[in-house]
Order: C-alpha cells, then sequence, then structure tokens
C-alpha cells in the first residue's frame, strides 16, 4: 500500500496536472504553468483563446506569461537573418551616426551636441580643479617632510 503523501496526484484534474508541472518545471509560476499545460496541448494556440479557461481556476494571464512558456518549450525561433543583412546596432554606434548626420546637415546646435558640449566643459574644468589639488598636495607634504627633516 502507498503512502497518500508520497503518491503521485492523478493527472485527470487541474490539481494533479498542476502538481506534475510544478515538478517538471520548478520555481515556474502558476499562469506560466497554464500556458505551457495548453500549449502542450496545442502549441500554435493564442492567448485569447484560453484566457477565459485560465479565469476560471483563477489564474492570471497575458503575453510575458505565454511568451515564458514558450521560451520554457523552446518554441520561440528567432526570426532567420536575412543574407547580408546588417548586424544588430548598438545604442553607441546609433549615438554616432546621428551626430555625424547632424554634422553633415549643419545642424550643429542641437540640443544633443549643446549638451555634450556643456558636459566636456565641466569635466575639462573638474580636471583642472582636480590637478591644482594634487600639486597643493604635493606642496604641503613637501612642506611636512622639510619641517620633519630640520627636527
Amino acid at each position: 500500500m502507498t503512502d497518500p503523501e508520497t503518491a503521485p496526484a492523478p493527472t485527470d484534474t487541474w490539481e494533479g496536472i498542476l502538481e506534475a508541472l510544478s515538478r517538471r518545471y520548478p520555481g515556474q509560476k502558476h499562469s506560466v504553468l497554464f500556458c505551457i499545460y495548453k500549449l502542450q496541448q496545442k502549441p500554435d494556440v493564442a492567448l485569447r483563446d484560453f484566457r477565459a479557461e485560465a479565469e476560471l481556476h483563477g489564474i492570471p494571464v497575458g503575453g510575458r506569461t505565454l511568451h515564458a512558456a514558450k521560451e520554457l518549450l523552446g518554441l520561440n525561433k528567432p526570426p532567420p537573418a536575412a543574407a547580408g543583412a546588417p548586424a544588430p546596432e548598438t545604442p553607441a554606434t546609433a549615438t554616432q551616426r546621428r551626430r555625424q548626420r547632424a554634422s553633415e546637415s549643419g545642424t550643429g546646435d542641437s540640443i544633443e551636441n549643446k549638451v555634450l558640449a556643456a558636459v566636456r566643459q565641466i569635466q575639462s574644468n573638474a580636471g583642472a580643479e582636480a590637478e591644482q589639488l594634487r600639486a597643493a598636495i604635493r606642496r604641503a607634504i613637501a612642506l611636512l617632510q622639510q619641517a620633519l627633516d630640520g627636527q
């Protein structure tokens, strides 16, 4: 005879299905597990097809939940890259391209350019001030060394 606490839950009820899915996908929310359950039945199912059923079980589902379930099941495939397609642009590359277009079009007085000029000026001033402080500290150290050597 089996112990009722260790016996596997029947998989013909939602509680049993949920328990089985929880063991297979530990740490997942019930909403993701519900989406996995539906995707296992029909991989191309849409959210609107089962949202009402999820609400009957008291499970909120959304687009992110469905996406997470598809990721876990490996159903989200990246779109095929077109031959010779350019690599995705990084934010730094996009900024450089905008600056180049602005300088080519003669709109050097854009807000972005003004802000960058102000930041450069602040950095320059801060660098000069820091160098002055370093020189003052060096002089103070030299004076202290002279005073200690004179004792």
